[in-house]
Formats: structure tokens, C-alpha cells, sequence
């Protein structure tokens, strides 16, 4: 069984700093420790950290031998999708009765109350249709970032008031770090929205790249290989894993393919940069469509199968198989979208890729989340209310401020100011100017 806990280490993209803290302690035979940072790490669903407490509980290391427990531990390893959890579970059933069957059974189901965040879909919805800017101010690039060949992105969330000003501002994410973001902030806060008469919650995310303005794959694939992101990640740098999933964002945003980054799939032993190249775009002649639709097509390019639809209640089509999508086709899935409050009336049609979950960013900052890193996590509040209601707990002061702002836009008025109160005592700077706002 020993052998199981040196394979996770190797094979596994979930360590972080406490958990190279507790290997090193359990190498060192200092089993208490391990035990305590493992269970540490149980509430942000690390799937090895259960994995190693079923390991000890087994092998009896700092406690007596309980096989009870260690089948407990590995369920949950298993629900968490840790790849060699379910292994072990048939083997261990054969040892135990019925009475420690059920026991096991018990204290799993402790276990799991106590896990705050589950594993989440790596498939993002459409966005609702939100305010447009009317006026837009480029960034300028930073003459120390242009010297040096710098590249990167920024991605700002902020406050947009009732006349379609730019007031609270602050970045959500960024690579490098705190090389652009002057400069986005700068930018964006000179734009202009449409006056809607209501406040608005927003996110925009610039890019910097030199030349034509898209960062080639190649660049990122070279960055990489430099600095083995891919490689620290995979053994379980959580600092490795946030910078991969932050370059891995950029090259999705530019890509002008969907992507459905599949959990079923193996995960990549090596990073496969070419699902980022661009494929053809088709056309659709569908003019009773209106809403979202992933689409399987043959090599004609006729729809076969609707692997999805949300349909709009405008849409005079119930169903598009038969239908036929014009264009050299480079995909067999296709996604589909036209919203009724869109001012485009042409449906766009983009190839979607399908993928390994780990050539995704959401899945490397998710990693890095569960594995403590602070960054990661309040990328992850922003997309997530697993993570944001964790981090509620925890009172980090720039969640607290960014959901008490979006609760108050939702109606609850009472709730969301108690919560910028208190990222104002905990020193958000943000936090005061979105409490004037609402004044």
C-alpha cells in the first residue's frame, strides 16, 4: 500500500505548500503532522489528501491500523475523482464485515458534510447579455514591459453606475503580475457604458501582445517549455499550477474556438498546444433560431445530433437536426448562439474542441485553489459560489466586498452593505468607493 502514496505524489496535479509540508513531514515519520495538514485540506475537496489519510488509516502510521476509516477515506477520494482511489475500494470492502461496512458508510457521510467545495463543471455557460461600452480608451503599453518583449493579459471587474460610468475598480487576475495592471485600470476607467439607469457588476479582461495584438500559441508554448510549468504544475507547485492556468486563459480567450474540456478523458501527460489554433468558422441559415445549441455534424456539415439547446422563447425552431451549417468543417461539434435581446442577427457558429480537462485554465486554477493558493481561490470565487461562500468564511476582504456589491444589485440590500462594512475593516481599498456608490 505504501507504494500508492508515492505514485499520487507523482502522478497527481493536487499538492500545495502545506501539502508538500505534510509529505515531507510523512517521509519524515512525523505522522501527527502529515495527519493534521491532510485533514486541513479536506474542506477545499483535495481529492490526494483524502487519498493519503485512507493511506495511513490503513497502514496503521501515527494511529492504530483502522480499515474502517481507510475505506471512508478513500470513498471520498474517489467521489473527489482521484485516479487511484476506486482501485483500492473493492479490495479493502473484502476485509471488513458488515458492521464496519456500515460504520464506514457513517463516517463517510461525516466526511462529506465536512468537504465545502465539490468538484464543478469545466463548461462555461453563455453569458448573459450585459451592458456595452460606447466609448472605449486603449491602454497604453508599458515602455519596460515593450523593452523587454512582455505579453499578458488583465482581467478588471468594476462598477458600472446608472449614467454608464466607470467608478470601483480592481484586478480579478493578470500575467504577469502587476506588470499591466496600471494601465488596464487606467484605460478602463476612462470608458463609457450605455445608461441603463441601474448599476452593473462587470468583468473585462485586455490583452497586450507586441505586433498584431494576438499572442501566438507558439509564444506560449515556448514560455512554458523555459520555465516547465507543465512539468512543477503536474508534480504539484500550486504557484506553477496558477501561472499555467493563467497563460492556458489567455490562449482560450484568443483562440476563436469553444472548447468542452471533457472530465471523462485521461488527463494530458504533456500539454497539447495545438487545440489553440484557430479552425473555420461555418455559416447558418437557421432564421427561426434564436438562443444556444451544441451540434454534432457529419463531414457535409448536416446536424446529426443536439448534444445541447437552450432555446429562446422568440425561436420558431424546436428542433435543428437536418439542418445544414455551410463552411469548410474542421469539427464534428459545433456551438451555436443567437439571443433575442443580441443586436446580431446572424448565428454564430463556432467549432468546439474537445479536450482533456487539463488543458483547460479553469481545471489548473482549480488546483491550485484546492491546494491553498489565495490568488486561485479568489479567481475562483468570481466564477463560483462554492468558492466564494469559502472564502466568506474565511473573511477575506476583497470577496466579501465583490459578493456584498453583487447581493445588494440582487436585492439584498441588508446583507450585502454588512459585508463591504466589513471589507472596509479589513482594509479593501475598493470596498469604500463601492459603499459611496450605494449611499
Amino acid at each position: 500500500m505504501k507504494k500508492w502514496l508515492g505514485l499520487a505524489l507523482l502522478c497527481c496535479s493536487t499538492v500545495q505548500a502545506d501539502m508538500l509540508d505534510a509529505l515531507k513531514a510523512y517521509e519524515q515519520k512525523n505522522y501527527a503532522e502529515a495527519q493534521q495538514q491532510f485533514a486541513e485540506l479536506l474542506p477545499l475537496g483535495n481529492e490526494l489528501a483524502a487519498f493519503n489519510l485512507g493511506v495511513m488509516a490503513y497502514q496503521g502510521e501515527g494511529q492504530d491500523k483502522d480499515l474502517t476509516s481507510a475505506l471512508a477515506y478513500f470513498k471520498l477520494a474517489a467521489a473527489l475523482k482521484h485516479p487511484q482511489a476506486e482501485q483500492l475500494l473493492t479490495q479493502i470492502q473484502a476485509e471488513l464485515n458488515a458492521e464496519q461496512l456500515s460504520q464506514a458508510e457513517s463516517q463517510l457521510a461525516r466526511l462529506q458534510r465536512a468537504v465545502t467545495i465539490q468538484p464543478i463543471s469545466l463548461e462555461k455557460s453563455p453569458e448573459k447579455v450585459l451592458p456595452e461600452p460606447v466609448k472605449r480608451v486603449a491602454p497604453d503599453y508599458p515602455m519596460e514591459a515593450a523593452r523587454k518583449g512582455l505579453f499578458g493579459y488583465v482581467t478588471l471587474r468594476f462598477l458600472v453606475d446608472e449614467a454608464g460610468q466607470v467608478t470601483a475598480i480592481d484586478t480579478l487576475d493578470a500575467y504577469p503580475e502587476k506588470v499591466f495592471n496600471k494601465s488596464a485600470m487606467r484605460a478602463v476607467k476612462r470608458w463609457q457604458y450605455e445608461a441603463t439607469g441601474a448599476k452593473h457588476m462587470l468583468k473585462v479582461r485586455l490583452d497586450y501582445s507586441l505586433g498584431d495584438g494576438i499572442t501566438k500559441v507558439s509564444e506560449i508554448e515556448k514560455l512554458e517549455q523555459k520555465h516547465q510549468l507543465w512539468q512543477f504544475a503536474s508534480a504539484g507547485a500550486p504557484q506553477y499550477q496558477f501561472v499555467l492556468g493563467t497563460l492556458l486563459s489567455l490562449l482560450e480567450i484568443q483562440s476563436h474556438n469553444g472548447f468542452w474540456f471533457d472530465p471523462d478523458l485521461p488527463l494530458s501527460a504533456q500539454p497539447d498546444f495545438s487545440i489553440y489554433k484557430n479552425r473555420a468558422h461555418l455559416k447558418a441559415d437557421l432564421d427561426g433560431f434564436w438562443g444556444y445549441a451544441v451540434v454534432r455534424v457529419d463531414q457535409q456539415g448536416v446536424i446529426t445530433e443536439q448534444l445541447r439547446t437552450e432555446f429562446d422563447s422568440k425561436s420558431t425552431l424546436s428542433s435543428l437536426i437536418g439542418h445544414k451549417l455551410e463552411g469548410k468543417v474542421e469539427s464534428d461539434v459545433y456551438r451555436l448562439y443567437r439571443h433575442a435581446d443580441q443586436r446580431s442577427r446572424r448565428v454564430a457558429v463556432v467549432p468546439s474542441v474537445t479536450a482533456p480537462a487539463s488543458m483547460s485554465a479553469m481545471f489548473w486554477w482549480e488546483q491550485a485553489a484546492k491546494n491553498g493558493n489565495l490568488e486561485a481561490q479568489r479567481v475562483m470565487a468570481a466564477h463560483n459560489t462554492q468558492w466564494e461562500n469559502y472564502l466568506l468564511a474565511q473573511q477575506d476582504g476583497e470577496v466579501m466586498a465583490w459578493a456584498g456589491t453583487r447581493l445588494i444589485l440582487e436585492g439584498q440590500r441588508e446583507q450585502g452593505m454588512q459585508l463591504l462594512e466589513q471589507a472596509i475593516a479589513k482594509n479593501y481599498q475598493p470596498a469604500k468607493e463601492m459603499k459611496q456608490q450605494f449611499m
